[in-house]
Formats: structure tokens, sequence, C-alpha cells
């Protein structure tokens, strides 16, 4: 198992190999990883995607537990299409402002968390 972990671990993009672009989940991993040591703004920076549907899938099991425990449904905690259209402009808008601020600007979104 870790033999096939450190395969994957350096495979190249595919994306960025073919169009030299970062992909719209590229960091999605390391805003995992900074969820985990509860580093919340290093998160945001890496992928806001990640810490977007861990609130979402947060709000969900919410839900899911009232509705369990008093047996009623709650339409406040019911998923919403607004949720995925949100999801899917926070997905590509990162994805097309960081390509901008990396390649126009040279700016290393990741240099100031050190």
């Amino acid at each position: 198992m870790t033999t096939l972990f450190k395969i994957i671990r350096y495979m190249p993009c595919f994306f960025k190999e073919v169009t030299h672009f970062y992909c719209p989940a590229c960091g999605g991993t390391r805003a995992v990883a900074a969820l985990l040591h509860f580093d919340f703004k290093r998160a945001v920076c890496c992928n806001p995607t990640v810490v977007y549907v861990c609130v979402i899938f947060l709000w969900c099991m919410i839900g899911l537990a009232f509705k369990r425990i008093f047996h009623k449904e709650s339409k406040v905690f019911q998923p919403q299409l607004w949720m995925l259209m949100i999801g899917m402009i926070l997905f590509l808008g990162f994805a097309v402002l960081r390509n901008i601020a990396v390649y126009k600007y040279g700016y290393d979104y990741l240099g100031d968390l050190g």
C-alpha cells in the first residue's frame, strides 16, 4: 500500500502537464492536511472549495442528526441548489483567479503562510 501511495504522490498533474495551468482541484490535498491541523487560513489559501465542502457537509450532518433526534424534517438543513451553485462558482472562480495571480503577476499565494 505504501508503494502505491509513493507512486501516486509523485505523479504529475495531467491537467497541468497539458495546459501548464493549475487545475481547479490543485491544492485540495494540502487544504485537507491543513484542516486536519486546524490551520483554517492555510486551508482557504490552498483551496477554498475544500473548506466550503466541509462546511456544507457538516451542515447536512447537523440536519440528519436533527431528523433522527426529533423525528422531523428541517428545511433549513436540507441541501439546496444554491449551495451547489456557490460551490461551482468558488471552484472555478478560484482556479481562474489563482492562475491569473501566479502567471500574470507572479504572486505566490502560499508564500506568506510559511
